[in-house]
């Protein structure tokens, strides 16, 4: 099963390090985000990677090149100029012709979800789409309950309970109808599957750490997550 990691927009939360680096080559514990993904999703059993870029994609071309230093097969979609999530998988439909599924892992998150596992699930539901799911993962906020005007609970940033989306799926080729420039997978496409009665699916890994790196604060948090043994890619 190819895996495509998207990779692709300004990073305009990450400035002003984005304003000269692609996002996916931000250095977290040495290496590029986009590293550490890398060999997650080999370590997981996925070899045959795709990388969406779009700005400054020259970085990520030259850093990685076709893989093989990484114990992987690696090409790149390239946009010139950002197109959505769902835009940079319809932009890749002729590459993802030939496959009858593909996972798809957002370039800057750190998990060590099961990714394996969650394909497993999503071919023996035969499921038009799989959702991956953890729980446990933190807000940037404090959550309270109030009985009229009065707090009687408050918790600062509390990691939730609930499962939270894990920014990795798995689709079946189908799906690639539903991708088109300018869409989101989340906000519009997983909806729209949903409402159109396709069998989406839903892998939850109670066991698995999350962390979005997606901003300067979150990226500094990781650092130190790093350093203190608490987040590891497998």
């Amino acid at each position: 099963m190819r895996a495509v990691i998207l990779s692709a927009g300004y990073g305009t939360r990450m400035r002003p390090l984005t304003y000269y680096l692609n996002k996916g080559m931000i250095p977290l514990a040495g290496k590029p985000l986009l590293e550490h993904v890398i060999n997650k999703l080999r370590k997981q059993g996925f070899t045959r990677l795709t990388v969406a870029v779009s700005h400054l994609h020259e970085q990520v071309e030259h850093y990685f090149g076709d893989g093989s230093r990484w114990g992987v097969e690696l090409d790149y979609s390239i946009s010139t100029e950002p197109l959505g999530t769902a835009g940079e998988l319809w932009n890749l439909r002729d590459k993802l012709a030939d496959e009858a599924h593909f996972l798809v892992h957002y370039g800057d998150i750190m998990t060590n979800l099961d990714a394996a596992a969650m394909a497993k699930q999503h071919l023996t539901e035969q499921a038009a789409a799989t959702v991956g799911f953890v729980t446990n993962v933190r807000i940037h906020t404090g959550l309270g309950t109030m009985e009229g005007n009065r707090l009687t609970r408050f918790v600062e940033k509390p990691p939730l309970t609930d499962p939270c989306h894990a920014a990795m799926h798995i689709y079946a080729n189908a799906a690639l109808e539903y991708m088109d420039k300018g869409k989101d997978v989340a906000t519009n496409v997983i909806p729209e599957m949903i409402a159109a009665g396709e069998k989406v699916c839903g892998f939850l890994d109670p066991d698995a750490y999350w962390h979005d790196v997606g901003r300067l604060s979150d990226l500094d948090e990781a650092i130190e997550l790093f350093e203190g043994g608490e987040l590891r890619m497998v």
